[in-house]
């Protein structure tokens, strides 16, 4: 399963996760994507079939509610609650750890069409 962490997710913990050997990139740092809107980053990772990791919980599960009942297929939104993945050098570690460990044993082989929380 290949991920796309969201804007406001740190780069290091995509290159974390590739030394780990999963396929994970940043949006942050790639000029293709970056201040992309989201409906617009949603359909980039279709094309690039890449799940979306993001802790913009709101905006995301109202867009997987709309491309749904437009009939608009997505790869994928993997929901990570701020809460417990707060934003910060020092929880990229947390961050990781919660990602390897769900690339290790996905709940499904695809996510095209899921929206799920990263527990």
């Amino acid at each position: 399963m290949k991920l796309l962490l969201d804007e406001m997710l740190a780069i290091s913990i995509a290159e974390q996760l590739r030394r780990r050997g999963h396929d994970a990139e940043a949006t942050q740092g790639n000029a293709p994507l970056e201040g992309k809107k989201d409906s617009d980053l949603l359909r980039a990772a279709r094309e690039l079939d890449r799940v979306i990791v993001t802790d913009n919980v709101q905006d995301f599960n109202r867009l997987h509610q709309q491309f749904l009942a437009s009939g608009e297929d997505h790869a994928g939104i993997i929901l990570v609650s701020p809460t417990r993945f707060p934003r910060s050098k020092r929880t990229i570690g947390i961050w990781v750890e919660a990602l390897d460990t769900f690339l290790h044993d996905p709940p499904e082989a695809s996510l095209k069409n899921i929206c799920m929380w990263l527990s």
